[in-house]
């Protein structure tokens, strides 16, 4: 084995610089040739370092071939589409989900293979209560007729909110308890860290459906499962606040679909959990459930989304508490016994959220009004006409109170003859109009006939 010994150049100006250096180099190797001989021996002796595995490709390649170059500086940096650099996870101490492997991407022709029942009963998360947020809702009239408790009770039954569950081990179950959503109450949402996606389980726990990635906002806005496209989107840092006491950072997300302002805050019980409610989140403003934004141990408590086409919701949890007795088994996904079903939505009967009994309460009597002459208004209650593409929600003195599909009609029963306040809106608030006043019985209607001139109750 022989190795180069660099030797230093010599001030000697009486010959080139190429012949001093010869000179000297053979006068000091002849110096030092003893020590030159011990240096090679003590050399042979031991082997050469290994190569470390995968650092050039090659076991046996030259050691000068695990030195790489420099990136390009024309190389982008791995940051989110047009927004700041994101801070690092929270500390504590789960990877990233960078850093795990991808999760698998549901399919909603595909059954999810059932999940092994766990040893332990009872499982480590949080629970919390969510809410949804309508923009525009007018108030109650005044009038001696109207009955605030009777609309405060329907207030209380329509409200658009859910309990959800978070273990740290990553699974999400969400459970709507309002009426007025698109699903029936009772309907679940759930999700696991390991698939991309959501599954809906049936009010009886006897179905469950598969929704891939991108198509939960028209699951609750419009009752379909059509998927959207999905971005980056772009990123910007809003600085920190408090929400529950709990250190927040604030983002902006902006997608083609609209603008976001999130809140997510540090709560390390959740775990992987918060990853996956955080998904649900981004991924209804049109961002991908798989965007960095979602970290262990952060759970998103505010959203406000503003949309391209106008209008908006809001999202906010109302409140949360640290649990270690979560039942482990009513967390799987899919559950045990649940069958796949490749088609269909749990229904809500008629789209009607109230009874006639609870509709009669909003006011405490009826006024004398003369009588209707139209014929197409019926004898007592109203018909709700949606002349429009998509589904609208009719809302009486602030309540909703029936969804009606496209291009069809619900006649709903209860209110009392009288004058009240009705708005039409989109369920995720795309679409609201100003409300109008209204005599029962009637008709209200939404949009146009094609060829039928305008509309009866709005643009």
């Amino acid at each position: 084995m022989f190795y180069i010994v660099a030797l230093p150049e010599t001030g000697d100006h009486g010959a080139t610089p190429s012949r001093a250096r010869l000179r000297y180099g053979w006068a000091s190797m002849k110096r030092r040739f003893p020590l030159f001989l011990v240096l090679a021996a003590a050399a042979a002796c031991d082997p050469p370092a290994p190569t470390p595995p995968g650092a050039n490709g090659h076991p046996s390649a030259s050691p000068n071939a695990t030195i790489f170059p420099a990136p390009l500086s024309t190389e982008s940096p791995e940051a989110i589409d047009g927004g700041a650099r994101l801070p690092p996870p929270d500390g504590s101490g789960k990877p990233s989900p960078a850093d795990a492997p991808p999760p698998e991407t549901m399919r909603p022709a595909t059954p999810i293979a059932p999940e092994p029942v766990p040893y332990q009963t009872s499982a480590t998360g949080i629970s919390l209560d969510l809410a949804l947020r309508w923009r525009d809702v007018p108030p109650p009239p005044r009038a001696p007729e109207v009955s605030a408790d009777g609309i405060r009770e329907a207030q209380k039954l329509t409200a658009l909110s859910l309990k959800v569950d978070l273990t740290d081990a990553g699974r999400m179950r969400a459970e709507l308890t309002g009426r007025a959503f698109p699903l029936p109450a009772h309907t679940e949402l759930r999700a696991r860290i390991d698939h991309c996606g959501t599954i809906v389980v049936w009010p009886n726990a006897t179905d469950y459906r598969v929704i891939a990635p991108g198509a939960l906002r028209a699951l609750l806005g419009e009752r379909r499962v059509d998927v959207m496209p999905l971005s980056a989107g772009t990123v910007r840092n809003q600085g920190e606040g408090k929400r529950f006491g709990l250190t927040v950072r604030k983002l902006e997300l902006v997608s083609s679909v609209g603008t976001m302002k999130l809140e997510l805050g540090k709560v390390p019980e959740s775990g992987d959990g918060g990853v996956l409610l955080c998904r649900a989140v981004v991924e209804l403003g049109g961002i991908d459930p798989k965007s960095p934004v979602c970290q262990p141990g952060e759970v998103p408590l505010f959203a406000a989304y503003s949309w391209q086409e106008g209008g908006g919701i809001g999202l906010e949890v109302t409140s949360f508490q640290k649990r270690n007795d979560l039942p482990a088994a009513g967390m799987l996904v899919p559950p045990p016994g649940v069958r796949h079903t490749p088609s269909g939505l749990p229904a809500v009967p008629q789209g009607i959220f109230l009874s006639s009994e609870e509709l009669g309460a909003f006011r405490v009597s009826a006024l004398p009004l003369p009588p209707v002459r139209d014929p197409s208004v019926p004898g007592e209650g109203f018909v709700a006409v949606n002349h429009a593409d998509r589904p609208m929600f009719l809302l009486l003195d602030g309540v909703p109170v029936v969804a009606v599909p496209p291009h069809a009609e619900r006649y709903v029963i209860g209110p009392q003859r009288g004058r009240y306040l009705a708005q039409w809106r989109t369920f995720l608030g795309e679409k609201v109009l100003p409300p109008h006043p209204t005599e029962m019985p009637a008709r209200i209607a939404h949009g146009s006939v094609a060829d039928a001139g305008a509309p009866d109750g709005g643009p």
